[in-house]
């Protein structure tokens, strides 16, 4: 991993329950065992003190093994081992230095001399000299285990973390290798809806039949470039939605009203694509089309926060129920689940003499 990405892993590590859950049944399982063994009764900053260890070692000694400076998740064996060697000591160093300042005087010398005894040494003997900090052999030993076992838990962690890095890749990766399959349904589907309102055209204008097959071979370049990618800006959806409608309007004519609430500020957006024409084309399928005056169809796409919701309603008979679930809007329910959205992004209900199907997105800001 390269720094940046190494900062984000050890900052995750302190997010995680487990962490913590881990280091807190350390520290109890420490502090029982004393009680046990029938030693006195920890302080507070003793009793805390082996889970602040644990949680220090969980979270900082994956750190050597997962910087490699490129996109590999985990240092090779020589290299990891070489780095960790000296972080671990310096880790280990630090907390052993702060144990001999926190602790006063090593166990087992006895109490040190009273008040007057070193009032007497003072006047007799040469001055006091500063008393150096002095470590129990009991703490290097610790130090040495703590040393070892930092190390064989930042490869075991590391390790770890790599093995999860690459399932959540390959689950992305299959995810979006059926998106693209979904994606790849949408054009024949929507080509052979065009296709089948083109057959009444050719008999009654020819002329509009070849406008039409002309508009036809656009949006056949607009599915194609759509069904290639998983994120488009959304200005090109309003483009293919265009030429789908300009279809429409060549079939429908006057039967077909349309009412745009798009504002070009948000076409920069990315969106995943063919999200906004499989709604229209429900719109006009089952609602204007069905009508024997035609009806009125809104697009409406508005940005609230980090939300962004398209609706689409149209006038014409109420769905029957059921309806709702075709080839295009199933496909777009079961790509919104591949992408992660909830089961409520896709929402579709009758308002009055409107039948009105919405679509909320996540955005970046």
């Amino acid at each position: 991993m390269r720094a940046s990405a190494v900062l984000q892993a050890t900052w995750q590590r302190t997010r995680r329950p487990r962490t913590w859950g881990a280091a807190l049944l350390f520290g109890l399982v420490w502090n029982g065992t004393r009680l046990l063994m029938g030693l006195p009764g920890p302080g507070l900053l003793e009793a805390l003190t082996p889970s602040l260890w644990v949680a220090l070692f969980l979270v900082l000694s994956p750190l050597p093994w997962q910087w490699t400076g490129d996109e590999a998740p985990l240092a090779s064996a020589p290299r990891g081992a070489a780095q960790a060697l000296p972080w671990m000591a310096a880790l280990t160093l630090g907390v052993l230095l702060l144990l001999g300042a926190a602790g006063g005087p090593p166990p087992g010398r006895g109490p040190g001399p009273g008040p007057l005894e070193r009032g007497s040494r003072r006047s007799l003997d040469r001055p006091e000299v500063p008393r150096r900090m002095h470590l129990h052999p009991r703490f290097w030993i610790l130090g040495v285990a703590h040393l070892s076992f930092g190390l064989l838990l930042g490869w075991i962690l590391a390790d770890r973390e790599r093995a999860e890095l690459q399932e959540t890749a390959a689950r992305r990766a299959a995810d979006e290798a059926q998106a693209r399959v979904l994606q790849g349904q949408m054009n024949p589907h929507v080509l052979f809806n065009a296709i089948s309102g083109l057959t009444e055209l050719v008999r009654e204008d020819p002329v509009g039949a070849e406008a039409a097959l002309v508009n036809l071979s656009d949006l056949l370049r607009a599915l194609l470039e759509q069904g290639s990618r998983l994120r488009a800006p959304l200005r090109d959806e309003r483009r293919l939605v265009e030429l789908h409608l300009g279809l429409e309007r060549l079939r429908l004519g006057h039967r077909l009203r349309e009412t745009w609430d798009w504002p070009e500020a948000l076409d920069a957006l990315e969106v995943p694509p063919l999200m906004v024409q499989p709604l229209v084309e429900n719109a006009l399928k089952h609602g204007v089309a069905l009508a024997v005056g035609g009806g009125d169809l809104k697009v409406q796409v508005r940005r609230e926060g980090d939300q962004l919701f398209i609706c689409v309603a149209n006038t014409g008979p109420a769905p029957a129920e059921g309806e709702g679930r075709g080839l295009g809007l199933r496909n777009l329910r079961e790509r919104l689940s591949l992408l992660g959205a909830t089961a409520d992004a896709l929402s579709l209900w009758r308002d009055g003499d409107w039948t009105v199907a919405e679509l909320r997105l996540v955005v970046k800001p």
